[in-house]
């Protein structure tokens, strides 16, 4: 079942390395969110944290150097998505978000985000949505509709 987002989401690092990673399953679905916000269809925001994550995943490519995986995280930076840095209120939604249900604290920062936004959270990581079920607002990239996907419908 697809579900038209609403205009904020918090994308995640698996979604978002699919814009630098065109060779993975479900690159379409998250190119169109990127269209999306690139259109003004849609505002994503993340925690700041997701540029970390985002290098140290292309640092690990074994085809990528540095000046390929600064150049990306740059590219990133340039788009002018929403970073938000930690606040304690976030970090400590973020730790109660991972013990109650199993994920890691990195994962839960973009959920309390999310929570803390009241906007969907999206991601490519189909067992971390699994873990995350009971919670709302939580979908699967290959389960969401982009607002400018769904208007040209």
């Amino acid at each position: 079942m697809s579900h038209v987002l609403s205009t904020v989401v918090v994308l995640d690092t698996s979604v978002i390395l699919k814009w630098f990673r065109q060779d993975e399953t479900g690159v379409e679905e998250a190119l169109a969110l990127r269209e999306a916000y690139l259109d003004g269809a849609l505002s994503i925001a993340v925690p700041d944290l997701l540029l970390y994550e985002l290098g140290n995943v292309l640092r690990y490519k074994p085809d990528l150097d540095s000046d390929k995986v600064t150049a990306a995280v740059e590219s990133l930076l340039a788009m002018g998505l929403f970073l938000h840095a930690v606040t304690q209120e976030r970090l400590i939604l973020a730790v109660e978000v991972a013990f109650t249900h199993d994920v890691t604290v990195y994962d839960a920062a973009f959920v309390a985000l999310a929570e803390e936004l009241q906007a969907d959270f999206v991601t490519a990581d189909e067992r971390l949505a699994h873990r995350l079920r009971g919670m709302d607002r939580v979908y699967t990239l290959r389960e969401t509709v982009s607002p400018t996907a769904s208007g040209a419908a």
